[in-house]
C-alpha cells in the first residue's frame, strides 16, 4: 500500500493549471515490458491569469485588446509512456505533445510536450545507477517571470547517478547533473541558465528502509554575459557548496521520516562593483523534514518543514531563503479512486536586491519578503482500465511588502486520458 500511495501522490501533486500535463500514471515494476499509447484532453479555468495585484485592473491595455483577467483554456494532449526490461536492465520513457488554446488571452496560445528516458542499469552485484535525460516546454508562470506576453520555456536536465555497494551495510554514492532553461521570449532571455552540479557521499543501511549518509554537493550556475545592473556591468555567475547528513528512518510499521540537514554556502563573484552580500550571497544553515504516517490502509497523512535556499525555475536569479510548512492527506477508498489535498504556508526571504533608485547600495530598496499559502485537492479516479480521470482545485494568495507583487488566485481543471492499450 505504502509503495502504491509514495507513487501516485507526486503524480497528483503535478497534475494542475501549472503543468498543463495529461498523462496516465506510470506503469510500476510488476508491470514488467509494457507501453501505451494515450490521448487526452484538459480543461482549465483560472479566475487571475496573469497573477495580477488587485489595484490591477487594466489588463487589456497592458498586453492586448482581448487580454482578460480571468480565462479559461483547453489542452490536448497526446503520447506514449512505458518501461522496458532487458536482464537487470530496466528504461523507463515517456513523450507527450501538448496543445493549448485561451477563450480570450490567445496571444498565449502555443505548443508544448514533455519527454524522458532513463536508464535503470546494474553491473554484477555491487553496481547501480540512472542515466537520464529530460526536456520540457511549457508557459512560463507569470507568478515567477512577471513578464505578461507569451515566455515558452524549455527545460533540458541530463543526469548520471551511480552506487557502489561496499558490503552489506556501506555504499559509496555520486552524480553529476546538467540543467539548462531557455526562455523563448528575448526580453526574458535575460533570465537564460545553465546548471552544472554533482554529488559525492557514503551511506550506512541498517534495515530494508533505514539509511544514514553523509554528502557533499556541489553546483556552478552560469548565465548570460554582458549583464547591467542600474548601468553596472554585473555577473550573476555563482558557486554553491553544500555539506549535508541525510536519514530515512522507519519508527515504526506505520510511521517512517526521511530527513536531511547540512550547511550550505552561495556565492557570487568578488569582481562585482556591487557586493555579493547584498546581490545574492547567501551562507547558512539549510533542512527538510518529512514524516509519513499509515493510519489505515487506506489513507496516509504527510508533514513536511524546511528551511532551503530556492528559486523558481523561470527567474533563477531571484534567490530567496524559503520557510515553510505543508500537510498532506490523502484517501484511498477503492483500487481506483484516490483523493488528496494539500495546505501549504511558505515565507519567501529574497536574498537578492530588486529595484534600485541609484547606482549606489545605500540607494537599493528595501528586500522583498513574500508569504505564500495555498490548499489544492486533486480527485483521481479510474472508472475502466484504460480511462483515467482527475479534479484539481487550488487556491493561493500571496502576500509582499512589494503591493505590486501580491495577488490572490483561484484556478482549477478537470481532465481525462485514454490509453490505447
Amino acid at each position: 500500500m505504502l509503495r502504491r500511495l509514495t507513487r501516485i501522490i507526486p503524480w497528483l501533486a503535478c497534475v494542475g493549471s501549472a503543468a498543463a500535463a495529461v498523462a496516465p500514471p506510470p506503469p510500476t515494476p510488476d508491470d514488467g515490458t509494457t507501453f501505451h499509447l494515450f490521448v487526452g484532453d484538459q480543461y482549465t479555468y483560472d479566475d487571475n491569469l496573469y497573477r495580477l495585484a488587485e489595484s490591477v485592473s487594466a489588463v487589456a491595455s497592458t498586453r492586448s485588446p482581448e487580454a482578460t483577467r480571468a480565462d479559461s483554456y483547453n489542452t490536448v494532449s497526446a503520447g506514449g509512456i512505458g518501461q522496458w526490461y532487458v536482464g537487470r536492465q530496466n528504461v523507463d520513457f515517456s513523450l507527450r505533445a501538448d496543445y493549448s488554446r485561451f477563450v480570450h488571452n490567445t496571444a498565449l496560445d502555443n505548443t508544448g510536450g514533455d519527454a524522458q528516458v532513463v536508464w535503470n542499469w546494474q553491473v554484477g552485484s555491487p553496481f547501480s545507477g540512472q542515466v537520464g535525460a529530460e526536456f520540457n516546454r511549457a508557459l512560463a508562470s507569470f507568478a515567477e517571470t512577471r513578464y505578461l506576453g507569451r515566455d515558452l520555456v524549455d527545460y533540458k536536465n541530463y543526469f548520471g547517478k551511480g552506487t557502489f555497494q561496499l558490503g552489506p551495510h556501506w555504499a559509496i554514492i555520486g552524480g553529476v547533473r546538467e540543467m539548462d532553461i531557455t526562455h523563448g521570449a528575448a526580453v526574458a532571455a535575460f533570465n537564460n541558465f545553465k546548471n552544472r552540479s554533482g554529488n559525492a557521499g557514503l551511506q550506512f543501511t541498517t534495515g530494508v528502509s533505514d539509511i544514514f549518509g553523509l554528502e557533499y554537493q556541489y553546483a556552478k550556475g552560469l548565465y548570460p554575459s554582458n549583464f547591467v545592473f542600474d548601468n553596472v556591468p554585473f555577473d550573476r555567475d555563482f558557486k554553491e557548496d553544500i555539506y549535508r547528513g541525510t536519514i530515512t528512518y522507519a519508527i515504526t510499521e506505520k510511521l517512517n521520516v526521511d530527513a536531511y540537514a547540512g550547511y550550505l554556502k552561495h556565492t557570487l563573484s568578488s569582481q562585482n562593483f556591487f557586493s555579493g552580500s547584498t546581490f545574492g550571497d547567501f551562507s547558512g544553515n539549510v533542512w527538510r523534514v518529512t514524516l509519513n504516517w499509515l493510519p489505515t490502509e487506506k489513507t496516509q497523512l504527510a508533514f513536511a518543514g524546511w528551511h532551503e535556499l530556492h528559486a523558481y525555475l523561470a527567474s533563477e536569479t531571484d534567490y530567496f531563503v524559503s520557510k515553510g510548512f505543508s500537510i498532506t492527506p490523502t484517501w484511498r477508498p477503492t483500487e481506483r479512486i484516490s483523493v488528496a489535498f494539500v495546505a501549504s504556508r511558505e515565507d519567501q526571504d529574497y536574498v537578492a536586491a530588486q529595484t534600485v533608485t541609484g547606482a549606489v547600495p545605500s540607494s537599493l530598496a528595501p528586500a522583498r519578503f513574500d508569504r505564500v499559502t495555498a490548499e489544492q485537492v486533486s480527485v483521481f479516479y479510474i472508472p475502466r482500465q484504460r480511462w483515467t480521470l482527475n479534479l484539481f482545485l487550488r487556491n493561493e494568495r500571496r502576500s509582499s511588502n512589494q503591493a505590486d507583487i501580491a495577488f490572490s488566485d483561484k484556478s482549477g481543471n478537470a481532465s481525462f486520458t485514454y490509453k490505447f492499450w
